[in-house]
């Protein structure tokens, strides 16, 4: 077999188990990101036709066809079309679409080191480490769309005046998407609102799972998910249980009968509040201590008030229920009643004289 020969046959199946690899990198392995698929599938075209383009001129190469290939390979990168002014070339376009999705793939393993690997030996809480591995991820994905578009052959200073151009619309009709898109900078950089936080914004109530540049997803305790726009967040008060500390305060009222012993009420609900497991004990570094008060005389009650801190803002509701049980099987041991309003109702009849 003859030297040709040898290298025609090495340089074609070098090529098809180049293709057949990246065909199962990036179509058979499952990915866990939403638009893996599509995206994928442009980083597999891009590169197939980039691998067999290649090798064609390689064959032209082996052959003993030198000069014709050279001339292919600079007529073939440079053959195009020009639309309104400017010169749209394939091959470049595909090249630099390979090369923008090269390059983000990096920034991706990149910005997952740097949050999970990295930034750990750091000093700096969770929530900023993850701040900056955000930040830095769609800086390095706007610089590999810059990137591919400069290779793809387009002029970056057409491009600012295309984009000055439809400012005028982002002005009339993407308000909500620019102003989303900066909200999550403010968001990211200032931090109000944290991976693991627990916030009530409106009606929404839960637990931040992912803090997006558009928009922030917040899981209820009835585990569904809401997109809530990072704007709603800026913009409307923010109720964070977990910005300064995870403490959250249950207040438990009660009333008792007149005439009830009070301090023996005191003393009851007192021990119930530092009793119970989940309940922070006294002393705790600033957090006040269980308390009772005496707030109100009622109508038909003596009005009291346990107050106690605990730990997990999501173990408020099962707490404050085995605080209530606690407190009314207490009661009835002790002979504390607790009221209910009476009221006596006269019937007034007419009666024909």
């Amino acid at each position: 077999m003859t030297q040709t020969a040898v290298l025609t046959l090495a340089l074609v199946t070098g090529t098809a188990l180049a293709h057949a690899l990246s065909r199962w990198l990036l179509l058979k392995r499952k990915s866990t990101a939403a638009n893996a698929g599509a995206e994928n599938a442009w980083v597999h075209v891009s590169l197939a036709l980039t691998l067999w383009s290649g090798a064609a001129l390689g064959l032209l190469w082996i052959w003993g066809a030198e000069n014709r290939a050279q001339e292919l390979a600079v007529r073939f990168y440079d053959a195009g079309f020009s639309l309104a002014g400017i010169k749209i070339v394939p091959v470049r376009i595909l090249v630099g679409i390979l090369l923008a999705a090269v390059l983000i793939r990096v920034i991706r393993q990149l910005r997952h080191h740097l949050g999970s690997t990295w930034l750990r030996a750091s000093q700096w809480e969770p929530a900023a480490r993850e701040s900056i591995a955000t930040l830095f991820g769609y800086a390095g994905t706007v610089v590999a769309v810059l990137a591919g578009i400069s290779v793809a052959g387009f002029n970056l200073t057409n491009l600012a005046i295309v984009a000055g151009a439809l400012s005028v619309g982002i002005g009339f009709g993407l308000q909500n998407i620019v102003n989303n898109f900066v909200s999550g900078l403010i968001l990211l950089s200032e931090r109000p609102v944290r991976r693991g936080d627990y916030v009530r914004v409106g009606n929404v109530e839960g637990e931040v799972r992912k803090v997006h540049i558009r928009a922030t997803e917040i899981e209820t305790l009835d585990r569904i998910s809401v997109v809530v726009p990072n704007s709603e967040l800026i913009a409307n008060p923010v109720h964070n249980w977990r910005l300064r500390d995870p403490y959250i305060r249950i207040v438990i009222p009660v009333g008792v009968a007149y005439g009830s012993d009070t301090e023996l009420v005191s003393k009851t609900l007192r021990e119930i509040g530092r009793d119970h497991p989940l309940t922070l004990p006294d002393s705790t570094p600033g957090v006040p201590d269980t308390h009772v008060y005496f707030t109100d005389f009622g109508d038909s009650a003596l009005m009291f008030e346990l107050r106690t801190f605990i730990r997990d803002v999501n173990k408020r509701g099962s707490v404050a229920s085995d605080l209530r049980f606690t407190i009314d099987r207490a009661f009835r041991e002790k002979g504390i009643s607790i009221p209910f309003p009476q009221r006596d109702v006269w019937m007034k009849t007419d009666v024909d004289n």
